[in-house]
């Protein structure tokens, strides 16, 4: 059984490195493959029932994407969390209580009950309130997103969470608004939590409500590494069991007479109860499920297998917590849950060793309790029993502390793409301080309040005494916070606030944290290995150097010109808009910037990460085709973040752009070398009466080889007017004019041009139903090859003196089944 258990968890926690999930035809195959492994085989059946598992999960949710285009629908769901709100848009998220009929084979196989979320908004809402069932019709669209190297992977997000479509509301009624008790406490508790310093972070420890928290509170949350201190998850919930459990030993010792055992049980069901009442509080989000599941099988497991190896406990609140969902795997928390266990499990001493000293304060209590307490001697062993038990207590906290704070912050490094060099010092003060005084006072606190709110209810005092006896209360649970604020604001200040790492560095660091954890298990390790071992470590601790050293040019490198040097084109998914960054090594130039509304950017969500992932430290030149949102909107981020890029355009600049930083702005004309690349600008003639997009900026690439053409939003005017003045536009690869519009891509420029690769750069499913399906067919016609970012994200070209090679994000790059097109709907039938 451990075997199996063990097999089902590896398969499991590696689905995030998996090509593909099986095909419903293939399932019950692998499940009687499955039945004749599972006595001789175990671990391979382990294996195969978590294959059949995710898979049988990941068709009942996502077995209707077909349609692309949005599709109007109708539903019953219920308000599950608020994910956001402006002035006049707000995000949420609900579950579908009622929706379109499923297959009959789902529904045979009994997985049609498996909870279907959406993430929704709305525009000039009513007023919403969590648990309200509402009655909604939406335009809705699968929860296909932008893929790029080093961005943030929403797909993967919106499948650990089970939501398998987003969209606008158009109508909504409303069905049922019962408020649950816990949104009456939360609506009686916020206004006094509200005039505390630190009232958003009281709010979130205890409800585990963040819509308090300004964007400025989460950017310190962010860059001190602090952000898990503020979600409620496995230390939250572990700190409170313990609290209640000590507390009722300590009742217990007055109240009861029972044995001993009996005593530990009653005090852990109880500690047990009350954790259970603060997952409700927190409104059971998934992450805080998994903890709760997790702490109960812990407990449960301690009472019926006693004898149990502490791994094994571990491995099977483990397989529990992944056999309920899944999808657990895709998720940070999970990782970052287990992974404490385990360091835990590798701080402190082995069982023998705990076992000993056992014995040994037993030997000792029994040494004390020998001597009269009027003994001088008495007191004196008194005292060193409870400094040794002090001390002890110390050097293991200090153990457990320090490689956790050092483990996981590497390990939010490799799972987030950046680490906070201050997260591991401010962790190693927080973490302690919220698991001793702020989270048991926060929960004593809070224990308190209901209890004097409840007798101050029945006895009909007024609203005014409630606040001012809240006021009472939670002041020192605001006061224990006072240190954790000044903290965050101190690291407004503090030097390398955050560091983004690129992909060679975080597969350093996971080779670095091998190495460390082999080094934590050195003392299972036979004498006459010792020496294999540290030869091990040793060079798994190399890829990190020699990472480091080649980033600050340490390393000596062999001549070359930079005409024979590779370089790269990067077509950087940004939904409907453009973006192309040209690298080479540690440089790079940027051509369009992606689209912006309001406080979004494509550049902050999209170019900015997938620079820092690949290493791209300088950006020589900033090129804008022309001055439309969807091509400059993300400017003023990319000159912040790069001030001395030479800026190339050919239309004004507001002062607001620039923003007072002096810049040379060179115009679209002319030749330009970039480290061995010709960079070509064909001049515009079309000087009057001519749209924007027939402004754009053309550029031609050139590297002795191989040629690129840009052509930004040119359109038939333009089109023609380059080719009256032959001008030099033939090339290998062409990013398609005006996104696949009909008003571009005349016959006679695509044969000008004579592309071997067309590249759209459209979004997947946008309003304006970019390409054309007339115009892809008039590529493919001419033979060239057909490539949407909106369908295969990221393009990455690597042209070297035999050529080029493409790449795309979803097909090759990342290659893993969240990563695939997800449509929604029923497929829609051509009339």
């Amino acid at each position: 059984m451990n075997r199996f258990i063990y097999g089902f968890c590896a398969c499991s926690l590696s689905a995030m490195l998996w090509p593909s999930l099986a095909p419903m035809w293939c399932v019950p195959i692998l499940f009687l493959v499955m039945l004749v492994c599972i006595r001789k085989g175990p671990l391979m059946a382990g294996c195969l029932f978590a294959v059949i598992w995710l898979s049988l999960l990941f068709h009942s949710l996502y077995m209707h994407q077909y349609a692309e285009k949005s599709q109007q629908i109708e539903f019953k769901a219920q308000i599950v969390s608020l994910v956001s709100q402006n002035s006049d848009w707000i995000s949420f998220d609900v579950r579908v209580i009622a929706e379109p009929k499923q297959d009959a084979f789902f529904e045979t196989l009994a997985l049609n009950n498996v909870q279907r979320y959406y993430r929704l908004t709305w525009q000039k809402p009513d007023k919403i309130v969590i648990g309200q069932i509402w009655q909604f019709s939406a335009k809705l669209k699968g929860i296909t997103s932008i893929q790029n190297q080093g961005g943030f992977n929403q797909q993967k997000y919106f499948i650990s969470r089970h939501i398998i479509a987003k969209g606008r509301i158009k109508q909504a009624e409303l069905i049922s608004n019962s408020v649950s008790m816990r949104q009456q406490v939360m609506l009686v508790s916020s206004p006094i939590l509200s005039q505390f310093s630190q009232g958003d972070i009281l709010q979130a420890l205890i409800f585990g409500d963040k819509s308090m928290l300004t964007a400025q509170r989460w950017q310190q949350l962010r860059q001190t590494g602090a952000g898990h201190l503020v979600a409620i998850s496995g230390l939250h919930l572990s700190v409170v069991f313990g609290l209640f459990y000590a507390i009722m030993i300590g009742l217990s010792r007055y109240a009861f007479s029972w044995q001993h055992l009996g005593k530990i049980q009653l005090a852990m069901l109880i500690a047990a109860l009350f954790t259970l009442g603060y997952g409700y509080l927190s409104g059971f989000a998934i992450a805080t499920q998994r903890a709760l599941l997790m702490l109960f099988l812990l407990l449960i497991f301690s009472f019926i297998k006693q004898f149990s190896h502490h791994w094994d406990r571990l491995a099977y609140a483990l397989f529990f917590v992944l056999l309920v969902d899944p999808f657990a795997s895709l998720g940070a928390g999970l990782w970052l849950s287990f992974c404490a266990l385990m360091i835990i499990l590798l701080s402190v001493k082995s069982d023998v060793t705990e076992q000993q000293a056992i014995l040994d304060a037993d030997y000792t209590h029994q040494s004390i309790d020998s001597l009269q307490p009027h003994n001088a001697k008495f007191w004196v062993n008194k005292f060193k029993l409870i400094k040794n038990k002090i001390l002890r207590g110390l050097s293991v906290l200090w153990a457990i502390q320090w490689r956790l704070a050092l483990l996981l912050g590497v390990l939010q490094g490799i799972l987030f793409g950046g680490i906070s060099p201050h997260s591991i010092w401010l962790n190693m003060l927080l973490v302690p301080w919220f698991s001793l005084v702020v989270i048991p006072l926060t929960m004593l606190s809070f224990c308190i309040w209901l209890v004097a709110l409840s007798v101050m209810l029945l006895a009909g005092v007024d609203a005014g005494a409630h606040q001012n006896i809240g006021l009472m209360i939670f002041q020192w649970a605001n006061l224990s916070l006072e240190p954790f604020g000044w903290l965050l604001q101190l690291s407004d200040h503090l030097p390398l606030k955050q560091l983004v790492l690129t992909e060679q560095e975080l597969a350093g660091l996971l080779f670095f944290i091998l190495a460390t954890m082999l080094l934590m298990l050195r003392g299972y390790v036979p004498n006459k290995l010792r020496s294999v071992y540290r030869l091990i470590v040793v060079i798994l601790v190399l890829p990190i150097i020699m990472v480091k050293l080649v980033a600050h040019d340490l390393l000596p490198t062999p001549k070359s010109t930079l005409r024979s040097t590779p370089w790269q084109l990067h077509v950087i998914d940004v939904a409907q808009g453009m973006a192309v960054v040209l690298q080479q090594g540690r440089h790079g130039v940027i051509y369009d910037t992606g689209a912006a509304y309001g406080d979004f950017s494509y550049a902050q969500r999209a170019i900015l990460p997938f620079l820092a992932s690949r290493g791209i430290r300088y950006i020589d030149f900033i090129v804008i085709s022309h001055d439309d949102n969807d091509h400059a909107g993300g400017l003023n981020v990319l000159l912040k973040q790069f001030p001395q890029a030479v800026l190339i355009a050919d239309f004004p600049m507001a002062a607001s752009t620039l923003s007072g930083l002096s810049r040379p702005v060179k115009t679209c004309d002319g030749q330009l070398n970039w480290r061995g690349v010709q960079l070509g600008f064909i001049s515009n003639q079309l000087t009057t009466n001519s749209n924007d997009n027939n402004r754009s900026c053309v550029v031609k690439l050139f590297d002795g080889q191989s040629s690129v053409l840009l052509t930004g939003d040119i359109e038939a005017p333009r089109e023609h007017m380059l080719l009256m003045d032959n001008a030099n536009i033939q090339a290998d690869i062409l990013l398609v004019p005006h996104h696949g519009s009909r008003t571009s891509s005349t016959a006679e420029f695509i044969d000008s041009v004579n592309p071997q690769l067309a590249i759209f750069t459209a979004g997947f499913s946008n309003q304006y139903g970019f390409p054309k399906s007339d115009i892809v067919d008039r590529y493919q016609l001419h033979g060239s090859n057909i490539l949407q970012t909106g369908h295969v994200g990221q393009i990455s070209i690597s042209f070297t003196s035999d050529g080029y090679k493409v790449a795309t994000y979803r097909q090759q790059i990342a290659p893993f089944w969240y990563n695939r097109l997800f449509r929604f709907g029923e497929s829609l039938k051509a009339e």
